[in-house]
């Protein structure tokens, strides 16, 4: 009888050892999840950092029948820091399309209005930013990306041929003023991040009052090309 009762245990045991053994792995696999939002947020800020240079796309479909600032940016940015391309701007209602170069602490611009050639302008004057100053990675547009409040993650979408999980929240007034001039420092500005599935930053929408006496405005930026060989100088003058 007491070697019935032994087996039995044993059997019994040996069956509980199975059963836990067919869990699906150890704890730690069953606990495992994926980053939060704000490590996805840091970790697309260091890729934006660390890479030599992007490619920016800012745009609104926006044209206020007042007041001045940038409507758009295309260009190449580096961390030396330097850009060039174009920037749009309303000015007394005008809109204009200039090429620029921001390099050595220094704006270069070719103004139709101010002759031919490029001449060195003060950007604030135009109310827009000094476009190599996205590269700060304090005050940029890297910044922008880990100053959201009400961090969450959204849906997936579409970009062109690549698929973006969004994250959504709030970004302060005083962040978004430093790259959109017009901006109100004392506004919240609603945002949405797109990121791809190599952790890269492809896509910021930010929707908020910019100019007085409109509607909510949307401004739409576009990250692509990290790290290409771009190589920015400063130009001849006039």
């Amino acid at each position: 009888m007491t070697h019935l009762r032994s087996s039995a245990l044993a059997a019994l045991l040996a069956a509980g050892l199975l059963v836990s053994g067919c869990g699906g792995g150890d704890d730690s696999d069953k606990g495992a999840a994926g980053p939060t939002p704000a490590e996805v947020m840091d970790e697309a800020k260091q890729k934006f950092d660390d890479a030599s240079s992007v490619h920016i796309e800012l745009a609104t479909e926006s044209t206020p029948s007042e007041g001045n600032g940038v409507l758009g940016a295309n260009g190449d940015l580096t961390h030396d820091p330097a850009f060039e391309g174009e920037v749009k701007i309303i000015l007394n209602g005008l809109t204009a399309t200039a090429p620029i170069i921001a390099v050595d602490d220094k704006v270069y611009a070719q103004i139709a209005l101010l002759g031919p050639g490029y001449r060195v302008i003060k950007p604030s004057e135009y109310g827009a930013p000094d476009p190599a100053d996205f590269a700060d990675p304090d005050e940029g547009l890297s910044s922008l990306l880990t100053q959201l409040d009400g961090l969450e993650k959204g849906k997936e979408s579409r970009s062109g041929d690549q698929i973006l999980t969004t994250y959504t929240g709030e970004l302060p007034g005083e962040a978004v003023k430093r790259i959109i001039p017009s901006a109100d420092a004392k506004q919240t500005y609603e945002t949405v991040i797109g990121v791809d599935e190599d952790g890269y930053a492809r896509t910021v929408e930010i929707t908020g009052t910019f100019f007085s006496g409109s509607d909510d405005v949307t401004y739409d930026v576009e990250l692509s090309a990290y790290d290409e060989d771009v190589e920015i100088t400063a130009p001849s003058t006039s």
